[in-house]
Order: structure tokens, then sequence, then C-alpha cells
């Protein structure tokens, strides 16, 4: 049965985050913030982008493994991969990240340009996968946007507090010099678009305090604001004084940098929370069904969740007691040019359960057939 937030798909949604984080933040540090330290600390960079590479790779391939199992067959997996466009994504998102290993270093001649379009692609397959896919153009490029000022500023911070230990004076203080930079645009693209995003997602102000969504997010927004503190305090009061080689530093970044693990776990939970519902929708995500049929009733929960249409349904006499058996259903799901369909018997005694993969979020209308009556539901689907 639905429940409102699954914590495996939000635990792998943030290691997804940090993973890309880790390894898009130390290919941009290495080639455009802090080349002349990543020289010098090019095996910790290593460690760190190589890591990052494992846990992408790994959040991934377990959230393939999770939908299957949520099917109800994990042998589906290979399938899933090759024959949705949900899976063909996952598998460009793996092809891209082993490519961005190769090149994170800078070791290549044309790297240099060749990596930002790889880096967006990467980042273009986490957005079809997040809130920004069921709502249009605008919101996906917005979402892509604030990925990638996210990913390269973020992700910097982290490259940088590892690359510290042990380097240059000089080398570090022109990586912070950059990193300050970037970090300013950074923080103005950052809350521009985060404001939308919120705007357009929460619909209403009162939503930001009564929903779970907008509770997360305001977890959020206070650790992006200590971040963003942070980072002021970096830019005005840390860097003149590396300037003057009066004081280290390595502190302040690293409590930055942790404070960014922080952001990147609520961005987990918040990326797998359902947003509300706009007040003008009226298309619900969870139906309860309860059709007579006779001395029988029908009774069950027609609901959406993980970008899965789920039906549970039992057969119970005039007392409500669960029969013995049951007759074969089929539901099928459309929406524009898409047709999912599913048909058998019950899964135990007069017990039924299906589950259709809905490879687009939206609007579907869900067709129940069950013997001498058709039964039409129209179902949200989240992503």
């Amino acid at each position: 049965m639905p429940h409102e937030h699954d914590n495996t798909l939000s635990i792998l949604r943030a290691i997804l985050y940090l993973g890309v984080f880790m390894l898009l933040g130390g290919g941009v540090f290495s080639r455009y913030v802090g080349p002349e330290a990543a020289r010098a600390q090019r095996w910790r960079l290593w460690y760190l982008i190589s890591g990052g590479f494992l846990l992408a790779v790994g959040a991934t391939l377990y959230g393939v493994y999770h939908v299957t199992w949520m099917l109800g067959d994990t042998s589906l997996l290979l399938s899933y991969l090759l024959e949705t466009s949900q899976g063909n994504w996952l598998l460009l998102r793996l092809g891209l990240l082993v490519g961005l290993l190769f090149l994170s270093m800078g070791w290549f001649r044309l790297d240099r340009w060749l990596y930002p379009p790889l880096a967006l692609g990467l980042l273009f397959t986490l957005t079809l996968t997040s809130h920004a896919a069921g709502g249009g153009l605008v919101q996906m490029f917005a979402g892509l946007l604030h990925l990638a000022f996210a990913a390269a500023w973020g992700g910097s911070v982290l490259a940088l507090a590892v690359a510290w230990p042990g380097s240059r004076y000089d080398a570090i203080l022109r990586a912070i010099q950059r990193l300050s930079t970037l970090g300013l645009g950074a923080v103005v693209l950052l809350s521009l678009m985060g404001l939308y995003l919120s705007w357009v997602r929460l619909g209403e102000v009162t939503h930001l305090w009564g929903t779970a969504y907008g509770q997360r997010l305001l977890l959020k927004l206070g650790l992006v604001g200590l971040v963003v503190g942070l980072a002021a305090v970096n830019r005005l009061w840390l860097l003149p004084r590396l300037r003057e080689k009066r004081i280290k530093g390595l502190q302040t970044v690293s409590l930055e940098a942790a404070l960014l693990l922080g952001v990147l776990l609520v961005s987990g939970f918040l990326a797998t929370t359902e947003p509300p519902p706009p007040a003008r929708q009226a298309v619900p995500r969870l139906i309860n069904i309860a059709e007579a049929q006779g001395d029988r009733r029908y009774v069950g929960q027609l609901f959406s969740q993980g970008g899965l249409i789920h039906l549970y349904l039992d057969l119970r006499d005039a007392q409500g007691n669960l029969l013995e058996r049951g007759p074969s259903l089929r539901i099928r799901a459309e929406r524009e040019a898409m047709r999912l369909e599913d048909a058998g018997g019950p899964v135990y005694k007069a017990q039924y359960h299906f589950a259709l993969l809905a490879q687009t979020p939206g609007a579907w209308q869900v067709t129940l057939e069950l013997p001498h009556k058709t039964l039409e539901y129209t179902l949200e689907v989240a992503p």
C-alpha cells in the first residue's frame, strides 16, 4: 500500500547527488578553478572523482533494481533499461559517467571543450528524473541551470577542501580567487532559479510550512543560507587575510564543504517528495475503489508512487470476508500516445496486485475491466 515517503529512494537520490557533485566538482576544479593545485594533488582528486563515480553508478543501478523490485519481478531489470524511455536515459547516464571519469582530471588535449557538454548531458539525465520533468521545458531548463551551477560551485568547494592540504600557497590562493568569483555568480543564479522553481512547485506560501515538501524545502533553504553566509565570510574576510598570509583558512572551507554535504542529503529527500498539487488540480493520486457486483464487492486502492501505477484489489463477500478465488481482471492505462496494459488473476486467494510503469508524469486514464463491468478513472502520476 502507498506510503508518504520512500526512504530508500530518498537515500539513493542523495547518494546520486553526492556522487555527481564529487565527480563534476573534481573535474571543474582540475580544469578551470584550481589546475595548479590539482596537478600537485592529482591523486587526492582522483580519489574524490573515482569515489563520486562509484557512488553515482551504484545509486543508479540500485535505483533500477529497486524499481523492478517494486514491480514485483527483478528479472525485468534488463528489459526496463532497454525497453523503456526512463531506462534508456539511465543507460545514457551510465555511459556519460564512464566518459566523464576518464576526462575529469584534464589529461587529454581536447577535453577542456568536450567536458562541458558531457557534464550538462549528465545533469540533464538527473533533471529528467526530477520534479522539473513534469513541469514543461521552462522548468526543465531552470532545473538544469540550477543543477549545473550548484555542481560547478559546490563540487569545486568539495574538491578545494580535498586538495588544500599539502598544496602550495600561491596555487591555493589562485584557486580561492577563481572559486570566489564563480561562487558570486552561482549564488545570484541559484537564488533566481531556486525562487522560481520553489514558487511553481509550491503554488501557495502556506504550503511552505503546511506540507512535507515545503518543510523539507525550508530545511534545505536554511542550510543553503548557512553555506552562502559562510561563502560570503570566506570572500570578505578569509580571502584578504590569505593574501596577506595571516591565516590558513582550511577550517572554514572544510566547514563549508560539510554544510554542502547536508544540502545534498536534504536535496535527495526533497527530490523524492511530491510537491503539493496546485489548487486548480482535481486529479487525484490515490483513488479508493468500492464496487459491488451482486453479493460480491471489489474493494481496494488505485494510486501512483515513484512513477508506478499500482492497483491493490480484494474480492469479498457481503459480510466482508475474502473469497477463496476470483476471476481474471484487466487494467489499462493511457496517456497521449502511450498505452500500458496488464491482465491476470489473483496473487493470493481473491487478492489482486497490478503494477504498471508510467514512463511520463501527468494525468493518466486508467480503465479496470471487471466481469460484466468496466470502471474508468483519471489518475495523476508524479515523477
